[in-house]
């Protein structure tokens, strides 16, 4: 099932188009990538999916409600954590409980239990009675996720969540990020790309409110690759297993760097088979066999500047 689904979406300010007819879908239940150069469109477009601004053109859903006529619905079963906010005045479980108040049909003893719980998952329950203004950077942001929490919402619109920390503030709240993932939708807005590949498991990539591509890690390298994966291989003999691999047809380039084999194949499979041949035949034992693939940041570096080039 698709939780949110875009139907070519625009949003136009004065002399700017911020989102220009962008279509993608988002799968339940994972860590969503949105990922874009500042500026890209990212934040209106999670604007527009919770309701807090109006679409110039076309349309989106949100478990199948339309952005246009059942915003009230979506607000329900959705939860949006903004890049900045003003740190508020007020004591930390207080706050959770009257803010959350304001948009959630629950009573004020379940929102006060959840509230708690919600503060021992995050190690902010020692701090419950301090003022949220005093907290470092660290424990704002995981006290902001927390009432993004509140009222147990299906699906998290995070918008650059880790803008601001420090190293581990950043891991602390990755790792939280990535374990709300396996129970709900986590949709997160991002420039930071290694950030999020440690999160994420599907991907889209916008750049000038215009849709570059979207997909699992996999089908971007393929997208990138045209299909031609590169691998490095590592054993005892690299010399004579060179020359079962150049017998191969499934092999289209190789090389022996430092005591490895680098190659490129388009049949990943059929290279394997020939390892195992030359283990049978002559006793050649792979010790490593690994895909030398390109991280999120070069694949989008990739498709950014190719994008640019079309459009030039």
């Amino acid at each position: 099932m698709n939780v949110v689904e875009t139907f070519d979406l625009v949003k136009v300010f004065p002399g700017v188009t911020a989102v220009d007819n962008l279509s993608l879908v988002v799968p339940e239940r994972n860590c969503f990538g949105f990922l874009g150069p500042n500026g890209a469109g990212k934040t209106t477009t999670v604007k527009m999916l919770t309701g807090l601004t109006y679409p110039t053109n076309g349309t989106a859903t949100v478990f199948g409600w339309s952005i246009l006529t059942e915003i009230s619905k979506i607000r329900k079963v959705v939860g949006y954590m903004p890049e900045f906010i003003p740190k508020p005045k007020g004591k930390a479980l207080d706050l959770l409980v009257s803010l959350a108040g304001l948009n959630s049909s629950m009573d004020k003893q379940s929102l006060r239990a959840q509230a708690r719980d919600l503060l021992e998952m995050f190690d902010l329950w020692e701090v419950k009675n301090r003022k949220v203004h005093t907290f470092s950077m660290g424990m704002f942001k995981k006290w902001l996720l927390a009432l993004t929490l509140m009222g147990e919402p299906e699906v998290l619109f995070l918008d650059e969540p880790t803008a601001n920390l420090d190293p581990v503030g950043r891991v602390e709240l990755l790792d939280l990020i990535k374990k709300l993932g396996r129970e709900r939708t986590v949709f997160i807005n991002s420039h930071v790309l290694p950030e999020v590949e440690r999160v994420a498991k599907n991907f889209a990539i916008i750049n000038e409110g215009k849709l570059v591509i979207q997909g699992t890690m996999k089908q971007l390298k393929e997208t990138i690759s045209g299909g031609t994966y590169t691998y490095v291989v590592k054993c005892s003999r690299p010399e004579e297993l060179r020359g079962f691999l150049e017998s191969s047809e499934d092999v289209s380039s190789l090389a022996l760097e430092e005591g490895k084999i680098k190659l490129t194949t388009r049949n990943p499979e059929g290279v394997w088979v020939t390892l195992n041949k030359a283990y049978n035949e002559a006793g050649i034992t792979v010790t490593e066999f690994r895909e030398a693939g390109q991280n999120l940041e070069e694949i989008f570096l990739k498709l950014i500047k190719a994008g640019e080039e079309e459009a030039g």
